[in-house]
């Protein structure tokens, strides 16, 4: 229930609550007899980041570490010199052996070495060790009272007198007064009276006895500071040591006023003598001062003014290296011979070819009318079928080939 209550109060003044009762246990263990080299703590050290980070941190995992200690999980606090991430991952670590809540996040808030998660972590292991509280001890004093205290009790002694005094002059009216009035039955409460007043105690007896119980017996009379006895002798005091200091202090404050206003009007005259010797420099300075402003103006046109050429020098650049990229295209076409070289060779081929169709043409020329001269000499009465075969009977392979 306690980690729970711890665990779901994290807002943001969370950290100074937590704070306070980090403080007040730790003050319960006494803490300062084990952390005597380290500062004292406040109400608020943990839960804001202090001047020293570094400090603040080790002072967190020295206080983790006895902690821990104190429940009985050894473990040692990493000195100033180690890496605070290794050290924040090794308390993390042993915080989950030992069943700390750690629901705030990972390792990394710990490092930090202040806020609500390091206070959470404080707050829960103090809640883990139990304290116990022992009866006071009062040392039996040796001394009866100290000066205020016999004052008062004698006052109170020479009142408890007077009041006896006046019981005793009673108890003689009492007894003696009534004279003759008082007869046997006076006589008879004398003697009474004589016989109680007979001790039966051995005086020595008594006077051990005395000193045996007297210390008990003491009455203490202390003294409230808001009685307002002491408040009106401390009002006194404090007004006779004012009286006592006022007439040196108001002398004091007099000459200290006196060298304040002869400086103050050293200052005012050397002010004025200087604003009289410059005023030429003064007068020169908002010249050139607002010479610079229309400078500055003129120079803040001039420089939009390049801001727009530049940009336009940088298209107009771009387009001229498009341009020379495409020359430099055209030219390597221009001066590159390969299509050339392929030109002159188709037309050589087709010469070749060429001269070799005419011969073609020229042989199947003559064979044809070589043909025709040996038909015509054939009779006209041949058949047409036979004149057909006798034809490619005389045509060959070889003349087909030339074909």
């Amino acid at each position: 229930m306690a980690e729970d209550a711890v665990v779901t109060a994290l807002d943001g003044s969370a950290a100074f609550l937590m704070m306070d009762d980090i403080l007040e246990r730790l003050k319960m263990l006494d803490y300062e007899l084990a952390f005597r080299g380290f500062t004292r703590l406040t109400h608020t050290y943990f839960a804001m980041p202090a001047p020293n980070p570094n400090e603040q941190f080790h002072y967190f995992m020295a206080l983790c570490s006895w902690l821990m200690g104190l429940l009985g999980s050894a473990w040692q606090a990493p000195s100033q010199s180690d890496d605070p991430n290794l050290a924040a991952q090794s308390l993390h670590s042993q915080l989950q052996q030992v069943g700390a809540p750690l629901s705030f996040g990972g390792w990394q808030k710990l490092k930090q070495g202040h806020g609500e998660p390091c206070c959470v972590i404080l707050q829960w292991l103090l809640q883990q060790i139990p304290i116990e509280f022992k009866p006071a001890l009062h040392a039996e004093e040796a001394e009866y009272e100290d000066a205020a205290v016999a004052e008062d009790e004698a006052d109170g002694a020479h009142d408890m007198a007077d009041e006896v005094g006046d019981a005793e002059n009673e108890e003689e009216e009492y007894y003696h007064g009534g004279g003759d009035e008082a007869g046997p039955s006076a006589g008879r409460q004398g003697k009474l009276t004589d016989n109680i007043l007979e001790a039966q105690v051995e005086p020595e007896a008594w006077r051990v006895e005395l000193e045996r119980v007297a210390p008990q017996l003491k009455m203490q009379v202390l003294s409230d500071p808001k009685e307002w006895r002491n408040r009106l002798v401390n009002t006194k005091s404090h007004q006779a040591k004012l009286q006592a200091l006022a007439p040196e202090t108001a002398a004091t404050l007099e000459r200290l006023a006196e060298d304040l206003a002869r400086t103050l009007q050293a200052i005012q005259n050397a002010e004025q003598k200087v604003n009289t010797q410059c005023a030429d420099a003064v007068a020169r300075y908002a010249e050139r001062k607002d010479e610079l402003r229309a400078r500055m103006e003129e120079y803040n046109k001039n420089a939009d003014t390049i801001n727009a050429l530049t940009s336009d020098l940088q298209s107009v650049s771009e387009d001229l290296a498009k341009v020379k990229a495409q020359m430099d295209t055209r030219g390597a076409s221009m001066t590159d011979t390969k299509p050339l070289l392929k030109v002159k060779t188709a037309l050589t081929q087709l010469r070749t070819e060429t001269k070799q169709l005419e011969i073609r043409i020229g042989v199947l020329t003559s064979t044809l009318t070589s043909k025709k001269l040996k038909e015509a000499s054939i009779p006209r009465n041949s058949e047409v079928s036979k004149r057909g075969a006798d034809c490619e009977a005389f045509l060959d392979d070889d003349d087909m080939e030339q074909l």
